[in-house]
């Protein structure tokens, strides 16, 4: 049935997919699509496509089965660890990694987003761009300042994935 894949799905891949994906972000596409085509699968043996055709676009399936796409997923994970640090929730360790962005003395109408995060300078390396402390601030300060000022967990959680489908499936028609 249905519902029986979906949870096979969720407990013998998504599982694996979503362990330590946020050390996944930055990651080149070619990367990404590989992971992406495991999902893929599953959302077809999911809802029975058992035929696999070239033209055929696994986007709309992934709607319809309700599941974010990898990179999407990866930025689900970030944003919920931002969003435990920013509330105290994340261990001490972590929440040391980031830091408010400081107001300035004198203020513009655009400056009143205390809820922003301030974000490292950008090395000379790629891979310090995908450390927690630059990643982290960078997914943050893009989330809607609704996502940001939220103070419950499970409200953002929910509000962060409707947030992410909208924006990834705005113009995907299911079939």
């Amino acid at each position: 049935s249905f519902d029986l894949k979906k949870q096979l799905i969720h407990c013998l891949i998504f599982s694996k997919l979503d362990y330590c994906n946020g050390l996944l972000f930055g990651l080149p596409d070619y990367q990404i699509r590989k992971l992406q085509k495991v999902q893929n699968s599953c959302v077809r043996f999911l809802l029975n496509r058992k035929t696999f055709r070239n033209w055929e676009r696994a986007t709309p399936l992934l709607k319809k089965a309700h599941f974010l796409p990898v990179t999407e997923r990866i930025v689900y994970k970030i944003a919920l660890t931002v969003f435990k640090c920013v509330n105290n929730i994340a261990p001490d360790y972590i929440t040391k990694c980031i830091k408010m962005k400081s107001q300035p003395l004198q203020s513009l109408r655009t400056d009143k987003d205390y809820f922003l995060l301030e974000v490292p300078p950008v090395s000379n390396f790629k891979r310090t761009e995908r450390s927690f402390s630059y990643c982290g601030p960078t997914v943050w300060n893009q989330l809607p300042y609704e996502l940001r000022t939220l103070t419950n967990v499970s409200i953002f959680k929910k509000k962060l994935k409707t947030y992410l489908f909208e924006e990834v499936f705005r113009d995907i028609e299911t079939s």
